[in-house]
């Protein structure tokens, strides 16, 4: 069987999409998410996203779609800001319009995204409301201490440390500069300590600006990524509850910047881009 599916990126975290309904989807696993998502023997992407059509009604009513989301190597994620962004684009563009509301099941819960148009055809500017950001995992066990100095990895020792909860977990890290945090080492060190892995951040406020925030971004599931949406929410919150950033922050990070409303709920705004449709084999 040949399947059609859009690849889509949000800020460079970029999601191969597939929608149709729940009977067609149901064979699309792991497996294929591991196949179609390698950079050099398949389409390549961060992650896959499935988008079942014709969702079950939620408890407090209908549901547009249900979103399932597995990582490059295979494991399911509960969430992500970028990803359920390119999720509501693609469904914007089966339906054939630029502007919709949309809620969306996921396995962190229920989202709401509005889409709007953006400044090209390929792109929309889509706001997602996350929920209540609530405490994350408590680690398992705590990092190596000679580990945490290592200058190769780190500039210095994390000045504070958060964890949070937006359906996904993350570890927020402030440091010196985000840009001395070697990712690659520092990133599967700290997720070390979480037997069910978590997503870590390196953040810093961003040198003569107000209310803004870098950020540097290990993901579980999919390693050394441009951009988070639910992280730089989760850094958000964090910066805030430390009193580094006020309730509107702009984030800033490798593939690109994202704003974030800090309050009860928080929302993100941010990009989606088309880049192309393909086919695959299952």
């Amino acid at each position: 069987m040949t399947f059609r599916l859009s690849k889509h990126h949000g800020l460079g975290n970029d999601f191969l999409v597939l929608l149709g309904p729940a009977a067609v989807l149901a064979p699309i696993g792991p497996d294929h998410a591991v196949r179609w998502c390698h950079r050099h023997t398949g389409v390549g992407a961060d992650g896959l996203l499935l988008g079942v059509t014709d969702p079950p009604v939620a408890d407090d009513g209908p549901v547009d779609l249900a979103m399932t989301l597995f990582n490059a190597d295979g494991s399911r994620a509960e969430m992500s800001g970028n990803g359920i962004r390119c999720l509501a684009h693609a469904e914007a563009v089966r339906r054939g319009v630029t502007t919709i509301d949309l809620r969306i099941a996921t396995d962190g819960g229920l989202r709401t995204v509005a889409v709007t148009p953006g400044p090209d055809p390929a792109t929309v500017a889509a706001a997602v409301d996350m929920g209540p950001a609530r405490p994350g995992p408590s680690p398992d066990r705590e990092p190596d201490a000679g580990a945490v100095t290592e200058p190769i990895a780190f500039a210095s020792k994390p000045l504070r440390t958060a964890t949070v909860d937006l359906g996904n977990p993350h570890l927020v890290l402030l440091v010196d500069d985000p840009a001395q945090v070697d990712v690659h080492r520092a990133g599967p060190h700290w997720e070390a300590g979480y037997d069910a892995g978590i997503n870590v951040h390196a953040i810093a406020p961003t040198p003569g600006a107000t209310d803004d925030l870098t950020m540097a971004i290990w993901e579980r599931g999919a390693g050394a990524t441009l951009a988070c949406g639910t992280g730089a929410t989760a850094a958000a919150h964090a910066a805030h509850g430390w009193g580094l950033v006020g309730d509107r922050v702009r984030v800033r990070m490798p593939g690109g910047d994202v704003e974030v409303e800090v309050g009860e709920r928080l929302m993100l705004h941010g990009p989606s881009v088309r880049i192309a449709t393909v086919e695959v084999d299952a």
